[in-house]
């Protein structure tokens, strides 16, 4: 049934517009909305998105939300989109229901077909805006004027109050019962009493003004009291690492990556994590190394061009084989790039960060849920193989939020393989038939050996001094790497989707998987066989991956970039043919769009 649902959304949006008579507003009915808050930065539009996304979960309704801002405080444009259903949603959606435009660029921008941002279809539904904006070009759509700054002022001087009021109409309009949303706005401002309940009331007359005014728009939303938690991919990884007992988180703050400082920081007490920041990112993961050294579990995070500065360090960590786990989120590059929008063009750079060969794990969580769990594997992985395992996300996985129903799992840590007390010769770099040696912490009685970031023996001698002897570092070299052969044996199955009758395959990894899924959905109501891989096991890359790809007619990878970077992985992984679907505006896909391109190129011989 949600299959079917998400088809008629894709084709009504396309095909069906809204009727509209004296003061009336009626739309098809379906079983999602899609709200937009549209103004300028400092016009509270995250704000009112955030009370939106809350008062959806409230309800026992499924939200996923997507924030466009730019690189300023005030100023410029902005929009918080939040997509709100009773059955899952993965994405943002296509196209648009209920506009609250917060000024007359807000209003202009997303009621032009030609420029409507995000989404491959115009408002379908209605435009709050306030009555006062009267200059603006009129189009074919279903516009609800309100004295939102007029009500505002009887409550406040805060001019932001009228947010507030539009919100209250745009629920007004789809039924919601008020209590949930006066909940919400009271627990928002539940710190300041005078003002939470100004807005309450504010809200209320926008609600009451809508209802005497226009009909609901007929969205069939079956509300609910199950409990949904509303939580970023950013907060996910956050909690990942609480859950795998990490102690120590240690990273200068660079967005995208500071939603989980942010996390971190404000559960510090709570979770008695120390958070430090310190005053560039190569300080910070050499102290992340030293405390994985130490045997406290620690981490640290950055985005791009932070973690360019961590690479030298990141070959240290590898030689002398202490756990370390790297949190890497992407936004669009090369240099400061778009320092607010999203792309995923740093997997050629995590592949081959520093200088030399060395084992690594790279893991791209594909959705919140995942973000908690990978992160939590990736400090098993990193002790297990006393290796670095790096994190990748991106701007629009780490910075979204989207509700889900239980973020419990459960996890029992790992620390690897340990030497024992007073070890007879103990030997640190063992060479071992899997690749991984005895590790041990400082203090530990009987167990002092060299710990060096030259090549060594067995012991931890440096073995490049006065003579470097060829088959020490053979040995080691081999030890080393043979760590990626035992992970390998030991990694689960790769993830498809619909892929079992699949003539055609889509490759995605990380945060692609919500819009490819929804795109794949659309094309099989087509009777288009198509189905997909979905990586988050980045590197190195299964072996399974052969057997599934076997006898398909067309592989297409799907991905945030220009150049095609786990496409070319694959390819030379595999020496299989692809085709490339690619985007690098700095937005993410959307499934409308995407299904288009995908069916583009499977009807192409």
């Amino acid at each position: 049934m949600g299959q079917f649902w998400i088809f008629i959304n894709t084709f009504t949006r396309y095909w069906l517009s809204g009727i509209v008579w004296k003061q009336t507003v009626i739309i098809m009915s379906r079983n999602e909305v899609i709200f937009r808050v549209a103004g300028a930065a400092g016009d509270g539009v995250q704000s009112a998105g955030t009370i939106i996304t809350k008062t959806l979960a409230r309800s026992g309704l499924y939200a996923f939300t997507y924030n466009y801002y730019q690189d300023i405080v005030r100023g410029g444009q902005s929009w918080y989109q939040v997509r709100g259903s009773d059955v899952p949603v993965t994405n943002q959606g296509d196209g648009l229901d209920i506009l609250i435009a917060l000024n007359q660029d807000g209003l202009e921008r997303h009621t032009n077909p030609e420029i409507n941002e995000g989404g491959s279809s115009p408002l379908s539904g209605i435009a709050i805006y306030d009555q006062s904006i009267t200059v603006f070009e009129k189009r074919n759509v279903n516009y609800v004027p309100m004295p939102l700054s007029e009500i505002a002022a009887r409550y406040s001087k805060n001019p932001l109050l009228k947010n507030t009021v539009a919100i209250g109409a745009a629920f007004a309009s789809i039924g919601t019962d008020f209590e949930v949303l006066a909940g919400v706005i009271s627990d928002t401002f539940g710190k300041k009493g005078a003002v939470a309940e100004q807005n309450v009331n504010a809200a209320r007359e926008g609600y009451d003004l809508y209802l005497k005014n226009y009909k609901p728009i007929d969205v069939k939303l079956k509300t609910s009291k199950r409990r949904l938690y509303v939580i970023s991919g950013g907060h996910a990884i956050g909690l990942g690492a609480v859950k795998a007992g990490c102690k120590m988180y240690i990273g200068y703050p660079m967005t995208p990556a500071s939603s989980c400082l942010e996390f971190m920081t404000n559960h510090s007490q709570k979770f008695q994590i120390f958070v430090k920041l310190p005053e560039d990112e190569i300080s910070a993961i050499n102290m992340a190394i030293g405390a994985n050294y130490a045997g406290v579990r620690a981490m640290t995070a950055s985005s791009g061009g932070g973690f360019s500065l961590m690479v030298e360090a990141l070959g240290m960590a590898a030689m002398l084989e202490v756990p370390l786990v790297i949190y890497e989120a992407q936004r669009a590059g090369p240099s400061t790039g778009l320092p607010t929008k999203t792309e995923q063009a740093d997997l050629n750079l995590v592949i081959g960060a520093s200088q030399g060969d060395f084992p690594r794990i790279i893991l791209a969580p594909r959705n919140v849920k995942e973000c908690t769990t990978l992160t939590a594997e990736a400090f098993n992985l990193a002790e297990r193989f006393q290796t670095p395992v790096i994190v990748m996300s991106d701007l629009f996985l780490a910075e979204n939020f989207q509700t889900v129903e239980d973020l419990n799992f459960d996890f029992r840590i790992d620390r690897g393989y340990l030497a024992s007390e007073n070890a007879e010769d103990y030997r640190r770099y063992l060479i071992t038939e899997n690749g991984i040696s005895p590790r041990s912490f400082p203090g530990m009685k009987g167990l002092m050996h060299n710990e060096d970031s030259d090549e060594h023996n067995e012991y931890g001698d440096v073995v490049s001094d006065a003579v470097t002897d060829p088959k020490d570092r053979i040995k080691m070299m081999e030890k080393r790497m043979r760590k990626m052969e035992t992970y390998l044996k030991e990694m689960p199955p790769t993830d498809t989707y619909r892929a079992e009758d699949a003539e055609y395959l889509v490759f995605q990894w990380g945060s692609t998987q919500g819009a490819v899924e929804e795109a794949i959905d659309i094309l099989r109501e087509k009777g288009i066989k198509v189905g997909a891989v979905e990586l988050s096991r980045i590197f190195p890359m299964n072996r399974d991956i052969s057997t599934i790809i076997r006898s398909r007619k067309k592989l297409i990878v799907v991905e945030n970039n220009f150049s095609g970077q786990l496409n070319r992985l694959l390819r030379s992984e595999f020496l299989c043919k692809t085709e490339l679907v690619r985007k690098f505006d700095g937005e993410a896909f959307y499934p409308g769009a995407l299904a288009q391109e995908l069916e583009t190129i499977v009807r192409r011989k």
